[in-house]
């Protein structure tokens, strides 16, 4: 497997993806996809998804390279962006976790995206007390958080 690859090109992805939808992704929305992506190949693999930076914002985790490459775009985005690693293939392992992470969370609101991403006791809740608002979050911070997703999502599940 490929990786670590740019968040623009998982960006550009999962645009690309709505697009086969007839789908427009708000701002929002596509920065969540990202960091969910991200948060669950932490989980699954142990390694990151992308190396840019995430920061702790009021509402939750921002990967500010995707904000600064698409904010032209306004809170619409349409178009797919350049990306630093645009000549890479994109491998098949990662695009059906991108896949599963659009199907399952694509479709919420930004209000349910947001809760999901920024939890109180959260990756970005941390970082902010540790770091301050626009501090960086360690990627082993979003490792455990998605440890811990995944841990809660198998409790409910048996107790069903």
């Amino acid at each position: 497997m490929t990786a670590p690859y740019d968040a623009r090109q998982i960006a550009n992805w999962f645009v690309t993806r709505a697009r086969k939808d007839d789908r427009t992704l708000y701002m929002t929305t596509l920065l969540k996809l990202c960091f969910i992506a991200h948060g669950w190949h932490l989980e699954i693999h142990e390694t990151p998804l992308f190396e840019n930076r995430v920061e702790a914002w009021e509402y939750g985790p921002v990967i500010l390279d995707v904000l600064d490459a698409f904010e032209s775009q306004n809170s619409n985005v349409t178009k797919t962006v350049r990306s630093l690693g645009s000549n890479n293939q994109i491998d098949p392992a990662v695009e059906n976790l991108l896949d599963q992470v659009y199907r399952k969370y694509g479709y919420l609101s930004s209000e349910q995206l947001t809760s999901y991403t920024n939890p109180v006791g959260g990756p970005s809740d941390l970082a902010i007390k540790v770091g301050g608002v626009y501090s960086k979050i360690p990627p082993e911070l979003i490792r455990q958080d998605y440890v811990l997703k995944r841990y809660r999502s198998k409790e409910q599940t048996k107790n069903a």
